[in-house]
């Protein structure tokens, strides 16, 4: 990928063709991780302690709690304030810089439906942009802001070993981890790839979600990223679910550490005012 040069010079990949879920082979795609699978690279957010089963086996450890079945890896700041299925912080409380920042979280989360629906077809063809981005994914793949792993992992390639993780406390068709991208649950240097697949202008704190991928990738790992790059009107003023209107420079800058191997551009609805970029980015030293 050439330095300096702008995006939105590139060539448009006229690939318009929608994902077909049918025709996906169930034997050809990625095998989701059950929570023994993973067990051994999990660790918890913040105190980075190993995480276990049961804490008096050993005592040092992180006892994993439960959500509708799914295993919770949020900050123990969020996880005491967890009532029902719902974190519930007031205003009192959000003089503490850590409650302020997920009383934002809470507040955008509250905006309205963040998915668009299956029968939406740029939906479709997104997913078929990002079945072609991650087709060189491999080993262990860790899938942020996944929201439904069980058509998620259909976009990655068979061998992959993949698991997600999404901060939504509701009940998933396939589990998956409860947790933030900003605090992930996994320990340095385990996993071979980690995605975001349109999500990241969904995380508030961008650059601390790049850096937890990059810390918890192996050497020669991949960051597979789909997202919009905004060239203009790129306020948020009327935007009640998205953090980010994402331009260039912000996540060139916030990919600094990376080496961007591969990116493409793609027309978004017919606006001209923003693109998508599918890019592929390597953590140096392998």
């Amino acid at each position: 990928m050439p330095a300096n040069r702008a995006w939105a010079d590139l060539p448009i990949d006229e690939n318009m063709t929608p994902i077909d879920l049918e025709g996906i082979d169930p034997n050809g795609c990625a095998v989701h991780q059950g929570l023994d699978d993973i067990l051994d690279i999990l660790a918890a957010p913040v105190s980075g302690k190993n995480v276990v089963r049961d804490a008096r086996a050993t005592p040092d450890g992180h006892e994993l709690a439960f959500h509708h079945g799914r295993p919770l890896l949020l900050p123990d700041f969020v996880n005491q304030r967890i009532v029902g299925d719902e974190v519930r912080i007031g205003l009192a409380d959000a003089s503490d810089a850590a409650l302020q920042y997920i009383y934002l979280n809470l507040v955008k989360n509250s905006g309205g439906e963040h998915n668009t629906p299956l029968s939406d077809l740029w939906y479709r063809r997104h997913l078929h942009r990002s079945q072609v981005l991650v087709r060189s994914a491999k080993g262990l793949v860790l899938d942020v802001g996944c929201d439904n792993p069980a058509l998620s992992r259909k976009l990655f390639p068979a061998g992959v070993r993949y698991f997600g993780i999404d901060p939504g406390l509701g009940a998933r068709s396939e589990p998956c981890l409860v947790g933030m991208a900003e605090f992930l649950p996994v320990r340095s240097e385990t996993l071979d790839g980690v995605a975001f697949l349109t999500s990241l202008d969904h995380v508030l704190d961008y650059h601390a979600a790049l850096d937890e991928a990059y810390r918890v990738l192996k050497p020669g790992g991949q960051l597979f990223l789909g997202t919009l790059i905004w060239t203009h009107r790129a306020e948020l003023i009327r935007d009640n679910i998205h953090f980010h209107h994402f331009r260039q420079h912000e996540i060139e800058g916030a990919l600094a550490a990376f080496r961007i191997d591969s990116l493409t551009r793609y027309a978004w609805k017919g606006d001209d005012h923003r693109f998508g970029v599918y890019l592929v980015a390597t953590k140096p030293g392998a």
